[in-house]
């Protein structure tokens, strides 16, 4: 899926008001983002609104940082609201060929 390095686009950008208030810094829509770590987080909006615990994959972004939690781990965000740059750009070219 994603590997640290790797530039992403982040695509989805509605974040619940429970988010908003967790974390210090988000990413913001269309940008470019170096993924700094990969693994597997914990729905926080779901955590919140209904205790329990909805594990996905997460990424941590170079030049975004938030607090950790008292274990000492940073929440990141889900992956599934990104895109590799590279992904984005194969998609840009088969739209621009197929109006060809």
């Amino acid at each position: 899926m994603f590997n640290v390095g790797q530039k992403v686009v982040l695509v989805d950008d509605k974040w619940p008001e429970s988010v908003k208030q967790l974390y210090l810094q988000l990413p913001v829509r269309d940008t470019v983002y170096v993924v700094r770590a990969v693994r597997v987080g914990v729905k926080a909006d779901e955590l919140i609104m209904d205790m329990r615990r909805v594990l996905e994959p997460s990424l941590l972004l170079v030049g975004i940082y938030n607090p950790t939690n008292n274990l000492g781990v940073e929440a990141g965000f889900a992956a599934r609201r990104f895109r590799t740059l590279d992904e984005l750009k194969q998609e840009a070219l088969e739209e621009k060929e197929a109006t060809v």
